[in-house]
């Protein structure tokens, strides 16, 4: 495994000059890349052959690396065939950046009428749709447990069996179980039981209102929760990346530090620094 950071982290509100300078401070080769519906980045448009290859290089001449690519698409939005689209075009991309894995949502909200087996059934046919689609690429794609449909348990054990491919997985975000309600220790059984289907990682820390970090808080329930920085919340982050690597996961560990607002701005990038020094400890005794 290695670290890497989403380039939101990445940008002069965090108080970096410029990209290079963030991952240069904060001594990390690997990221992962936004791309918006119209295939833009913070380092430009990569709608074309060219310009793809001109980031590479760029890239490639500092020794950075993509990790995976970040898709914004909702399954449960009216025009279902854009969303599809969408995520073709970013997996098109993946190639020319010497990138593998497509991050994606599922339904991003709740749609009046439907079962959790109804989005399980309409995520497959959309994943398998896609997977047909880019089938000469060697891409993965990712769904994040995210939001409330996302981290349901049942619902992704579901879908993977249902979508039975291995170029479809999970983007873990080691946090989201945890902000969803289920008490700590099963995060854990569940991060364990999802491991072998891990393609990519968020990694986050949160810290729940004591009392009740063993008391299910389903659907956002009883509890307070806030994010914490990666090296201070709740969860055990050596345990994580133990269970992940006993899976045989072995690609990114990618830093999406959601504790950021509760500080004042000037500790951001301490705080990040000291986030990347937790992880890359950990990597090297693991």
């Amino acid at each position: 495994m290695f670290l890497a950071i989403r380039d939101v982290f990445l940008g002069k509100e965090l108080g970096f000059e410029e990209p290079f300078k963030a991952l240069e401070f904060l001594g990390i080769k690997s990221i992962e890349l936004h791309v918006t519906r119209e295939l833009g980045t913070m380092f430009g448009s990569v709608s074309t052959g060219a310009s793809r290859k001109k980031l590479l290089e760029e890239l490639s001449s500092r020794g950075i690396g993509v990790c995976a690519i970040l898709v914004e698409n909702d399954f449960g939005a009216r025009d279902v065939r854009k969303e599809i689209e969408y995520i073709c075009k970013a997996c098109e991309v993946c190639p020319d950046l010497n990138c593998k894995v497509v991050r994606i949502n599922a339904f991003m909200r709740p749609v009046s009428g439907l079962s959790m087996r109804d989005y399980v059934i309409k995520s497959a046919e959309y994943i398998r749709e896609c997977l047909r689609v880019v089938e000469e690429y060697d891409v993965s794609i990712a769904m994040e447990n995210h939001g409330l449909i996302g981290n349901n348990r049942e619902f992704i054990r579901e879908l993977i069996n249902e979508v039975s491919s291995e170029r479809f997985g999970l983007t873990l975000d080691t946090g989201n179980f945890y902000w969803y309600g289920y008490p700590l220790e099963e995060v854990y059984a569940i991060i364990e039981e999802f491991a072998p289907h891990v393609k990519h990682t968020h990694i986050k820390n949160f810290e729940v209102e004591e009392g009740y970090r063993d008391k299910p808080r389903l659907g956002l329930g009883i509890g307070r929760i806030r994010g914490a920085p990666i090296y201070a919340g709740d969860i055990d982050m050596r345990r994580v990346l133990s269970l992940l690597r006993k899976g045989d996961y072995d690609h990114d560990t990618t830093i999406e530090d959601e504790s950021l607002h509760r500080f004042d701005k000037r500790e951001w990038k301490e705080i990040l620094r000291r986030d990347a020094d937790h992880l890359r400890k950990i990597l090297e005794e693991l």
